[in-house]
């Protein structure tokens, strides 16, 4: 198998995902994905061949941080869709095409790196799709659109926005605002009457937690405290007796896995233990297990099926059984790693094209066979996308805004707030009155 870079990487701890996943690193970087994202971008339709297509297989690339300081939380993407592509290909791959993965592009967190990495995947491997992008620096991105190649991925930054042959998980299109309709949903379950927010002072960080100081005030729900310039790795002790002097009973930090452990650890030591709190990072049973007291009342927000929900729900959610069955099958370590399953729904993103589009293949086709669809779930694992919306701001308005929700208890993780049937999903419209799912949503 080619790679490039720094190579596939090495074995990868699994204790990782807790150091940081996505709203921390892309925090530390926030300053350069803004400066990348301002690049004009000439949108393509997608290209009109099929480099890397023959008649029994179709060369792809990935590109992720494998490695490098910045690595934490997103190679596990590669392992996701090469278990996806293993499942498909045992079952004969797509209309007698096998998969290949040939190119593991490792950019080692380097923003020159990625670009030129992109730029080598597609000039000189000729790969027909890049599938399994896990960056925080995707400056390859506008090179990709250009070329037409469609790529696929996890979206931290707006280089995915407005381009239609590049395709994020759950839409393209990065949109903070929309955090607060859960927020605000969970606040009123949890009877909240004074909530502290607490984020770092770059956008990635501080818009996710702005943007939920907003909805919670609009929706009449006290806000008792908010720090949007918190330092990285800094000391939560002043803001915690600021929480405790205000008589917070919920917290909502939009930092990372270590720095919110720390919120954790102090308020538990200055009598706020009993508190909730919202983390939108770290959801990983390793952490749950290592501190179940500190992580007690934590809850987080799932864009998909959460992994507890079969043993919750026996029959309810048979496209997370296969999931896990396929990760247990074929990259255990990953199994319930956020990122990984993000590969995961990448590569049945393209696979799913690839069917549509049909055995006479060409890169324009499967563009277009993507964007014709209306309610991609990945067969049962996410409310649905539709792209021929979530490439731009529109598809992040119109709502409903669908989440399950997560509890850490006694070191595990259980299901919450979940509607009538067993229905994990809970939609919430502008008002943030709750609303029926969309059609097709899983457990509907």
């Amino acid at each position: 198998m080619a790679t490039r870079g720094q190579g596939a990487g090495p074995s990868r701890n699994p204790h990782r995902h807790f150091v940081a996943r996505s709203l921390a690193l892309v925090a530390v970087s926030g300053l350069v994905l803004a400066a990348c994202s301002n690049a004009s971008t000439k949108a393509s339709s997608g290209g009109s061949g099929a480099p890397g297509v023959s008649a029994h297989s179709i060369v792809v690339g990935s590109l992720a941080s494998a490695t490098g300081s910045l690595s934490s939380g997103f190679g596990e993407i590669v392992d996701g869709v090469q278990a996806y592509f293993d499942k498909v290909n045992a079952e004969g791959g797509v209309y007698g095409r096998k998969l290949d993965l040939a190119y593991q592009a490792n950019d080692t967190g380097n923003p020159t790196t990625d670009a030129d990495l992109a730029r080598t995947l597609v000039d000189q491997d000729h790969v027909f799709a890049v599938v399994g992008v896990g960056t925080p620096f995707f400056t390859g991105s506008q090179f990709l659109a250009q070329s037409g190649t469609p790529t696929f991925g996890y979206v931290v930054s707006s280089n995915w926005d407005n381009a239609p042959t590049l395709f994020g998980t759950y839409g393209s299109y990065l949109n903070y605002s929309t955090s607060q309709y859960d927020v605000v949903y969970v606040a009123k379950q949890l009877h909240a009457t004074s909530v502290a927010l607490v984020s770092y002072g770059v956008p990635a960080s501080a818009d996710a937690c702005e943007g939920s100081a907003q909805g919670l005030k609009r929706a009449g729900i006290n806000v008792g405290f908010e720090d949007f310039n918190f330092s990285i790795g800094g000391s939560p002790v002043p803001d915690v007796l600021q929480m405790v002097a205000h008589h917070v009973d919920l917290l909502v930090t939009c930092m990372e896995g270590s720095d919110n452990l720390s919120f954790a650890r102090t308020m538990h030591q200055y009598g706020l233990g009993s508190a909730h709190a919202i983390w939108f990072n770290g959801y990983s049973r390793q952490i749950a297990a290592d501190y179940p007291s500190l992580m007690d009342g934590v809850i987080f927000l799932d864009q998909h099926v959460p992994f507890e929900a079969p043993g919750a729900f026996p029959g309810k959610y048979p496209a997370m059984v296969t999931y896990l069955d396929t990760m247990e099958r074929y990259e255990p370590q990953w199994t319930y790693d956020d990122v990984a399953f993000q590969g995961y729904v990448n590569a049945a993103q393209f696979v799913a094209g690839l069917k549509a589009a049909g055995p006479d293949l060409t890169q324009a086709k499967l563009v277009k066979a993507i964007n014709s669809e209306t309610a991609f779930t990945a067969g049962g694992l996410m409310p649905p996308v539709n792209w021929t919306l979530d490439h731009t701001l529109a598809g992040t308005t119109s709502g409903p805004y669908c989440s399950a929700f997560v509890e850490a208890e006694d070191g595990h993780y259980v299901p919450v707030f979940t509607q009538p049937h067993g229905q994990v999903f809970t939609c919430v419209n502008k008002d943030f009155q709750v609303v029926a799912p969309p059609a097709g949503t899983p457990g509907t």
